[in-house]
């Protein structure tokens, strides 16, 4: 995976809200697809989210505080299984 790590998470107000990894759940994050290592702002290359808005999906980038850089949508659960997402997860998190 390239060192790259693998959120589960709700969209909600276009950020994406991270339900796991449990150790990192409530956090919001901001994705883009630009590298770390680029000298450019994030916002340059961010992901809109609002096709995903209510739903869970499953992304994958690199982790630097507000942002997710180098940053893919990976999957996107349908209705039922995002409410699914909500309840099972989501109360972990409660």
């Amino acid at each position: 995976m390239n060192g790259q790590d693998q959120f589960l998470g709700i969209v909600q107000s276009g950020q994406f809200q991270i339900l796991t990894p449990t150790r990192q759940a409530g956090r919001s994050l901001w994705l883009t697809r630009m590298g770390m290592q680029v000298s450019a702002s994030p916002e340059s290359e961010e992901i809109e989210l609002d096709a995903h808005e209510g739903k869970a999906i499953m992304v994958r980038g690199l982790d630097s505080g507000d942002w997710l850089y180098s940053a893919e949508v990976i999957d996107e659960a349908g209705p039922i299984l995002t409410v699914m997402v909500q309840r099972v997860i989501g109360t972990e998190h409660s």
